[in-house]
């Protein structure tokens, strides 16, 4: 369920929930909710609060919400386990059933047929089947930390922006703030060469024998910025617009056969692959002060939290974590 839709439904008993979350950080409140908003169709069908329900019931509270991942269980049953634990005086008894739940019962609500990651090595082989370089490198970058609201750092982004000898990026976002991130050979040899194409193949160089528009090519246009748009009806003659960056990914998604490929989803990948480096280094991935360098790189966004600005890292733990570094990266180093 999309969060506008969710934001349209009731909680149910939501005087009690809103006390229970007023307890917890400003920046956790919108997950909490999340959680009871999905909770409330199953608490009407059964007539009964969150508080007072068995394990069965917990668990059609689970599976509605589709998670994709094991963290995403995890992330439930901990607010549920919690907010039953909050309420257990209301209870009939006072005992929480999720107290002895293990991980193989948590792991029957993944809906595994979603795949929204994908590993360093998938995004490599996605790369190297792009025809284009203009085209590599927006997957490059956002895997790599560049980002910004609407994707304004990327397309923001100029050929002198790169240091290529200390391997530095310098991102300026929507409001003109700017940051540098570190990128990796691979990144940087693709720049150069999205620098240099003149010539964009359309549909990955996929042109239908019987198209209406036989030429396979268009001129891409030199605007001053690293990604282009191609020479057609509709040009801005400085930044792509979003929808460049978007359209772009859609085709590769379409024509690779791959799922839930979006800027979200690549760069979380980015992210994910940051904390095996971090998990690699350390010998653990816990701490969040590891999240802080995770968030650093990517550009999160930070809040006032006791009249101090902290980043917003907390819901990372959801799809960046242990479970989550192993389902990607099937190491001995991390059993």
């Amino acid at each position: 369920m999309s969060n506008a839709y969710l934001n349209e439904i009731d909680i149910y008993n939501e005087k009690l929930k809103e006390e229970f979350i007023s307890k917890y950080p400003d920046q956790t409140h919108s997950i909490y909710r999340r959680v009871f908003y999905y909770s409330a169709a199953v608490e009407e069908m059964h007539g009964a609060d969150l508080y007072e329900f068995n394990l069965k019931q917990i668990g059609e509270v689970l599976k509605s919400m589709n998670p994709s991942s094991l963290a995403s269980v995890k992330s439930g049953v901990s607010i549920i386990k919690a907010y039953i634990d909050w309420a257990i005086h209301r209870r009939s008894n006072n005992l929480n059933p999720l107290d002895v739940v293990d991980v193989e019962w948590e792991r029957q609500f993944v809906d595994t047929t979603k795949k929204l990651f994908f590993s360093k090595d998938e995004i490599d082989d996605i790369i190297s089947n792009c025809k284009n370089a203009q085209d590599s490198v927006i997957i490059s970058l956002l895997f790599y930390g560049v980002g910004g609201k609407e994707v304004s750092e990327l397309r923001n982004l100029r050929y002198k922006d790169v240091n290529f000898e200390d391997k530095l990026v310098t991102l300026t976002n929507e409001n003109g703030e700017q940051r540098q991130v570190k990128v990796p050979d691979q990144t940087l040899q693709l720049l150069q060469e999205a620098a240099k194409q003149l010539e964009y193949y359309k549909r990955n160089g996929h042109i239908a024998p019987n198209s209406r528009n036989t030429k396979g090519t268009s001129k891409l246009i030199e605007t001053g910025y690293l990604i282009k748009p191609a020479n057609t009806k509709n040009v801005h003659l400085s930044q792509v617009n979003t929808h460049v960056v978007y359209g772009r990914l859609s085709t590769i998604s379409e024509l690779f056969e791959i799922e839930n490929f979006t800027v979200k989803n690549i760069q979380r990948s980015g992210m994910i692959y940051m904390a095996k480096q971090i998990l690699d280094r350390d010998g653990k991935f816990e701490d969040k002060e590891q999240y802080f360098e995770i968030c650093e790189q990517f550009g999160v966004n930070k809040t006032v939290n006791n009249g101090y600005e902290v980043y917003s890292w907390f819901a990372m733990k959801e799809y960046i974590n242990l479970d989550m570094i192993k389902q990607l990266y099937r190491e001995s180093s991390l059993s």
